[in-house]
């Protein structure tokens, strides 16, 4: 994909218009089945980490904008069962150990006025009250 579009900004560096348009049409193409194999391999990470659980998700391995969405969903079933309550696992670190999903999901949840605290036994779980 990112060979495609330096491909096409040469390309227009030489007025090959044609050949631009088709580099940009090959990188969106790559570009479109990346998101889209992300996007599986999204729903997988996701299944397997979270196989047999109730009133717990996992959201580790996850890119936060998934995370977030996952969390989403992971609240409004839990609001659906009547759960008080919604455990999260997001780790300890990300790149660089340095966290990404704990604080992005802090962030959001306190967004959509629910409270979270992190769970005192393990730094890399939240606990989200719903009540």
């Amino acid at each position: 994909m990112g060979k495609c579009f330096k491909e096409r900004n040469e390309a227009r560096a030489r007025n090959e218009h044609q050949r631009a348009k088709e580099l940009t049409q090959r990188g969106e193409a790559h570009k479109a089945n990346m998101t889209l194999l992300d996007k599986e391999a999204s729903a997988k990470i996701f299944q397997e980490n979270n196989q047999k659980r109730r009133n717990e998700v996992d959201l580790h391995g996850l890119y936060v904008a998934e995370a977030r969405s996952y969390f989403d969903n992971c609240v409004q079933g839990a609001r659906d069962r009547e759960e008080s309550s919604l455990r999260v696992i997001v780790g300890n670190h990300s790149d660089n150990n340095t966290p990404k999903i704990k604080p992005a999901i802090q962030a959001h949840g306190k967004s959509l006025g629910l409270s979270i605290e992190v769970d005192p036994r393990n730094d890399g779980c939240l606990i989200v009250s719903l009540k």
